[in-house]
């Protein structure tokens, strides 16, 4: 069930932010009372607002704006990049994640080098062990 909200979310999203030219105004600043949404594009903000106002939790937003840039804004990066996320539960507890990326399992430091050590042209960058 998840994985099918998440496909109609990127198709919703996928034909909201290809209309073209842009038409949104950017916001620098916005008071808030009780929590704050802050992306480089003002429709992935929106959808992150409008996630709490629904009763989703700070996760649920960053996800949901996550979502959003990668499809409004990306060259602001993209979906599968890694960070980090420091969080504060409702409980008053504190934890952290790591969700950066890793390469494969198969993947070793001479994998783009011959058997002579040297690079081997293009291979990083094109073609299925790019």
């Amino acid at each position: 069930m998840r994985y099918l909200l998440l496909i109609l979310t990127t198709g919703l999203l996928l034909g909201a932010c290809r209309q073209s030219p842009p038409t949104y105004t950017p916001r620098l600043s916005t008071l808030v009372d009780s929590a704050a949404v802050v992306s480089p594009h003002t429709l992935a903000t929106d959808i992150g607002v409008a996630v709490l106002q629904r009763g989703g939790n700070a996760v649920d937003a960053a996800v949901a704006v996550q979502l959003a840039i990668a499809v409004c804004y990306p060259r602001a990066g993209n979906l599968g990049g890694g960070g980090f996320m420091v969080l504060r539960l409702a409980d008053g507890t504190s934890t952290a994640l790591d969700y950066r990326e890793r390469a494969p399992a198969a993947a070793d430091r001479d994998m783009y080098l011959d058997s002579a050590g040297n690079v081997i042209p293009q291979l990083s960058i094109r073609g299925h062990l790019a």
